[in-house]
C-alpha cells in the first residue's frame, strides 16, 4: 500500500513538474522556448522513473539468464550458457549449438552462423574475446543492419546475437561482413 501511495506521489510531483516546465516554457518569447523545453525534458523523464531511462540502452544489449530462451522471431530461438550458444527451434532442434570455451574460435574474434527459407535469413553472429560489446553491425550483400545483441550477466567472455535479412542462396560475394564495438566504439573484432 505505501508503495502506491509514494508512486502516486512521485507521478503527481512529476506531472506538476512538466506542468510546470510547460508553462514556463510558453511564457518565454518564442526564441527562448525550445532550449528550457529541450533541456529540463529529459531531466524530468530520468528524475520520475528509473526504467524510462534505462530503455534506450537496454535496446543495444539484451542480457539474460543462462539456458533463458531468447525470441528470435520466425519461430528461432537463441539459448546462451556458460558454455554454448544455441540457436534453432526448441524444445529438439537446435539446429546449431557452438561451444564458447573449447577454443575452436580463437579470442578476439567474431564469427557467424545462419540459416534460412523463403521468408528470410537469420545470422547469429558470436564474439568471443574479453572485450564487453555495446554494438554489432552485419553488412550483407550491401545492406548494414544493427545486430540484436545478447549476452550473459557479468563477463562471460562472449555475446552473441541476432538480426534478420532476406533469404538467400549461399553467400554471394562471401560471407557477411561483421564488426563488433565495444561501449566507446572502439572495434573489438571484425569479420
Amino acid at each position: 500500500m505505501k508503495l502506491r501511495i509514494v508512486a502516486s506521489a512521485v507521478a503527481l510531483a512529476a506531472a506538476a513538474t512538466a506542468g510546470a516546465v510547460t508553462a514556463h516554457a510558453d511564457a518565454a518569447p518564442p526564441a527562448a522556448a525550445p532550449a528550457p523545453r529541450a533541456a529540463v525534458a529529459p531531466a524530468v523523464a530520468s528524475a520520475t522513473t528509473a526504467h524510462a531511462a534505462k530503455a534506450p540502452a537496454a535496446a543495444g544489449v539484451r542480457v539474460v539468464r543462462p539456458g533463458q530462451l531468447v525470441d528470435a522471431g520466425h519461430g528461432q530461438y537463441l539459448k546462451l550458457t556458460r558454455t554454448e550458444r544455441c540457436v534453432g527451434t526448441p524444445p529438439e532442434d537446435w539446429f546449431t549449438c557452438k561451444s564458447v570455451v573449447d577454443g575452436n574460435q580463437p579470442a578476439g574474434t567474431v564469427g557467424v552462423q545462419s540459416s534460412g527459407d523463403a521468408s528470410g535469413t537469420l545470422y547469429s553472429p558470436l564474439y568471443i574475446g574479453d572485450g564487453r560489446v555495446a554494438r554489432m553491425t552485419l553488412t550483407v550483400q550491401g545492406v548494414t543492419r544493427q545486430v540484436q545483441v545478447v549476452t550473459l550477466a557479468g563477463h562471460p567472455g562472449y555475446a552473441t546475437g541476432y538480426v534478420w535479412g532476406a533469404p538467400v542462396a549461399g553467400f554471394p560475394g562471401g560471407t557477411p561482413e561483421i564488426t563488433v564495438y565495444d561501449a566507446a566504439g572502439t572495434v573489438l573484432a571484425q569479420l
